[in-house]
């Protein structure tokens, strides 16, 4: 059966009030899919694509729904202090001199201090490409076919940051030379409605879900390692706790000859909060009720804050978790995970040979980095949105 349309993440209803955005939504997915199937079937040949998209492949109901999951703390941060968590998380909850936030596993966080200790942490999995479309009707970096009459909503866009960061927002804050400018103060400096992280972008979910769908060899030998996957296929960055999971577990199923995509709606979710063992000063456990879902639903949260209520007698900064009181967003990061569920049904379907790596280039990770951010567009790898 064929999907009739994607849905917004978690199934947001922002597009409501707009008619036709729902629809320009879904048709700048399903166009995301048919590029990364256009590019690696140029790269397969005779044999077909393993990804497909569920709006043009009519299936029976998917046997597996595996959830992919990873903990939200960047893993190349931890790398670079070894030993060192104060480091590392000092350096996590840094932004860069841009406002760009360095957490880099589809989870990023604001915090928020009263007399030197942190009294609430914010944080946010939403795609950049989300609120593009809210503000244009389509994602600024796309150039597909449009939905004739799908616009944008600048006004609910206005009126969600002043809901979720701050009533001082106002609309010229939000756009530079007409353009929605995803690295506005209120989502950098002064607050985190969406990711900014060049690297966390919905365009790079779907890009390492299809690409990872290419069985890889190196030396007649079939790749399995996460990491090698991501070198050889030359998709995501090596290192991370998020791609080389999603990676491997993509590559795991094209092993057993699954056909694959994505299950809809189409997101990077936050998963849940493991707080078992977090002290109150007193000793006592603290509050499920301290952690709040404010855009999403359970198990596919969207966005969520961390906070103690007014008139506890306690902030979040005197709240232990493993005897150390919280000082950095990062500590809370660490115990939160992230999810994204993929959908596989006919196993041994296909029997697609394993490809050699990817010519040699500039690596995905070196040629991102060096790109400008902004209001300019990221893409991964070769394909176009």
């Amino acid at each position: 059966m064929k999907l009739v349309r994607f849905d917004p993440p978690a199934n947001i209803d922002d597009f409501d009030t707009i008619p036709k955005q729902r629809d320009a939504w879904s048709e700048f997915l399903s166009n995301s899919f048919s590029a990364e199937i256009q590019d690696i079937e140029s790269e397969l040949g005779v044999e077909k694509s393993q990804f497909y998209n569920p709006i043009d492949v009519d299936t029976t109901e998917p046997k597996l729904e595996p959830a992919i999951t990873w903990t939200g703390f960047p893993a190349l941060i931890k790398r670079k202090h070894p030993g060192n968590k104060r480091a590392a998380r000092q350096e996590a909850d840094k932004p860069l001199p841009n406002g760009e936030r360095p957490q880099d596993e589809y989870l990023e966080w604001f915090v928020t201090k009263q007399a030197g200790k942190i009294n609430q942490v914010t944080f946010t999995c939403e795609g950049p490409e989300y609120w593009e479309a809210l503000a244009h009707g389509y994602p600024l970096s796309y150039s597909g076919p449009k939905t004739a009459g799908a616009t944008g909503d600048k006004a609910k866009l206005l009126a969600l940051y002043q809901k979720y960061v701050s009533p001082q927002v106002v609309m010229a804050d939000l756009f530079r030379n007409g353009r929605y400018n995803r690295l506005n103060k209120w989502n950098t400096t002064n607050g985190a409605m969406h990711l900014n992280q060049r690297n966390n972008t919905l365009g790079a979910e779907i890009n390492i879900a299809a690409q990872a769908t290419i069985l890889r060899q190196k030396g007649g030998i079939t790749l399995t390692d996460p990491d090698e996957l991501i070198r050889c296929g030359q998709y995501g960055a090596p290192g991370r706790a998020s791609d080389p999971t999603i990676g491997a577990a993509v590559n795991g199923l094209a092993r057993d000859g699954y056909w694959i995509t994505l299950q809809n709606p189409i997101g990077l979710y936050i998963d849940r909060l493991d707080t078992t063992g977090w002290k109150k000063p007193n000793g006592t456990p603290v509050d499920p009720s301290y952690w709040k879902i404010l855009r999403g639903s359970t198990g596919k949260i969207l966005r969520a804050v961390y906070e103690v209520p007014a008139g506890a007698g306690f902030t979040v900064g005197d709240i232990l978790i493993g005897g150390e009181k919280i000082e950095f967003g990062g500590q809370i990061a660490e115990k939160i995970t992230m999810k994204l569920t993929g959908l596989a049904f006919s196993k041994a379907k296909f029997q697609n040979p394993a490809r050699a790596c990817v010519g040699v280039g500039v690596p995905v990770v070196a040629a991102v980095a060096a790109a400008s951010v902004g209001d300019e567009h990221l893409s991964v790898r070769n394909v176009n949105f």
